[in-house]
């Protein structure tokens, strides 16, 4: 089979899907590794009884189906993002982002050789942090979901009026900060070029210039807001988790389920054909 040195454009639009898919977990500020989901911590069967004393039986038992939805998406995502990096010539989304990212990075702001391999170092911790965070969370819903049951089970009372936004908030707070930290793990829907996490920028300071900070500043707030104003957020993005009936947000995972699924199958059938017809060395 021979090396595979460019890029062909169905292999290319794969992995732009795929990024995209990973990129509906949003675009948060660091890890939150180890983190407890739940705003008040409790543990198994007081925390299970307490939220169907609270919120009722069948609705309980259908926020514990989404959230563990939630922890498959996430996973699902991860993996989505490593397919995808791999259809565009990369070993991992890890190394695609780590590219794309300071590669954005060296255009953008003029960096020296010696520069440029600081930046890719920190750019990949980074990246491998963020990452990893989110498989830990995804385990953390696994093992004990009922910190994010409780604020799905919150959001379904608060659109049925049955909670005010005040106590919806309280509710919420803890867990809303754990997935904004955590989400957005590499590719935020744009390649590793979406640079607004302030934990990596307050890192990359370290080896700029003056006049390279002050650009870089500029980089981020554009970031931050474009995807503060994205008009293409699902459930997980920015940290997003929308405000709505169980029901419905039961639906809108299996259709995130149906998404993932669909891309699953469409980076596996472009990975059958390159492999079947492979490029040329060049």
């Amino acid at each position: 089979m021979g090396k595979n040195n460019g890029t062909d454009p169905a292999a290319a639009t794969a992995s732009a899907n795929g990024a995209n898919a990973a990129a509906s977990l949003g675009n948060g500020n660091g890890p939150a590794a180890g983190s407890n989901t739940s705003s008040t911590p409790r543990s198994g069967d007081n925390a299970w009884a307490a939220l169907k004393e609270k919120y009722g039986d069948g609705r309980t038992k259908l926020s514990k189906k989404v959230s563990e939805d939630m922890a498959g998406l996430l996973k699902d995502a991860v993996e989505l993002a490593d397919m995808g990096a791999k259809l565009g010539g990369a070993e991992s989304a890890k190394e695609l982002a780590t590219r794309q990212a300071t590669d954005s990075l060296t255009n953008q702001l003029g960096l020296s050789d010696e520069q440029k391999e600081k930046v890719s170092a920190l750019v990949a911790s980074r990246i491998s942090e963020r990452m990893d965070a989110v498989n830990e969370l995804a385990s953390a819903i696994e093992a004990e979901p009922t910190g994010m049951m409780e604020t799905i089970l919150a959001g379904d009372a608060l659109s049925r009026g049955e909670m005010t936004q005040e106590e919806y908030d309280a509710v919420s707070a803890d867990t809303l900060a754990v997935m904004r930290n955590v989400s957005g793990f590499a590719l935020s829907g744009r390649g590793g070029n979406d640079l607004s996490d302030p934990v990596l920028a307050e890192q990359l300071n370290s080896v700029l210039n003056a006049e390279q900070q002050t650009t870089l500043a500029g980089i981020v707030q554009k970031a931050t807001e474009r995807a503060q104003n994205s008009n293409q957020q699902m459930p997980f993005q920015n940290g997003n988790l929308p405000v709505m009936e169980l029901e419905k947000l039961d639906q809108t995972m299996l259709s995130a389920q149906k998404l993932t699924t669909g891309l699953r199958a469409m980076m596996e059938g472009f990975q059958g054909m390159k492999e079947l017809n492979p490029q040329p060395e060049k």
